[in-house]
């Protein structure tokens, strides 16, 4: 699993850092701590937990937690602020929030509508009164999901590129795209089998609601561009009603 490799994730998506002032502008706001689920390798945990906000991380892959002390460490943070653990991110929170942030289509992973259900209506459980929940998922293409179902994108690791192999299908039943990456040549990589939950826009509004939460807003962008049908990425921000 890709998520049992915190080197191959950093160089796949350490760089992207559009989402991190979004996030940290919902965390000034909020009168409380704030929970990051699937929080991988820190990317976004680390920073809020730089400005002084009370963040706790929790993610499935104990690699990925080990990862992710070692980034607040080496911030010179830690260990009671960020506070990692290991868990599921459909189960209980480890407490009272008032925000919590699911960044990168993290919840996509969570590919049964039940898992999902059971997410959303814990995070709800555990966000104090007017406690806010923001999340992004990929807003679904449907062009894109018909592409050609293999593909080559390049990893640098150890400063050489390494070539990376995709293949892919989307079962538009389940709404599940599966995806398998491999690097030719590569002894000590096994090959990387993840799906996806592809989220239509107003499906995640019934979700969401279903859930108990009031939608406050929705973006197309991190830079609170609004959502259109062209948008790549939906961001949305409820509340708990």
């Amino acid at each position: 699993m890709l998520y049992n490799h915190p080197r191959i994730y950093d160089e796949l998506y350490d760089n992207f850092t559009e989402d991190i002032p979004f996030y940290q502008a919902l965390a000034r706001e909020s009168t409380g701590p704030v929970c990051e689920l699937a929080c991988g390798s820190g990317r976004v945990t680390v920073p809020l937990a730089a400005e002084g906000i009370p963040v706790t991380g929790i993610d499935l892959s104990p690699p990925m937690v080990d990862a992710a002390r070692l980034r607040a460490a080496r911030a010179g943070l830690g260990p009671e602020n960020p506070s990692f653990c290991v868990g599921d991110m459909s189960d209980p929170l480890p407490g009272a929030f008032s925000l919590v942030i699911v960044p990168l289509h993290s919840l996509s992973h969570l590919t049964g509508t039940a898992r999902v259900r059971r997410c959303l209506e814990n995070i709800h459980r555990g966000l104090s009164p007017g406690g806010v929940l923001a999340l992004a998922v990929h807003n679904p293409d449907m062009e894109l999901l018909a592409r050609e179902p293999e593909g080559l994108f390049p990893v640098t690791m150890a400063g050489e590129e390494v070539p990376i192999f995709e293949s892919s299908r989307y079962d538009a039943l389940a709404q599940v795209l599966s995806v398998r990456w491999w690097a030719e040549g590569e002894d000590t990589l096994e090959p990387f089998d993840f799906s996806l939950r592809m989220f239509f826009p107003e499906e995640l509004v019934i979700l969401l609601e279903g859930a108990g939460f009031q939608i406050r807003e929705r973006f197309g962008w991190y830079d609170r561009s609004p959502l259109t049908g062209g948008s790549g990425t939906q961001i949305v921000v409820a509340t708990r009603a």
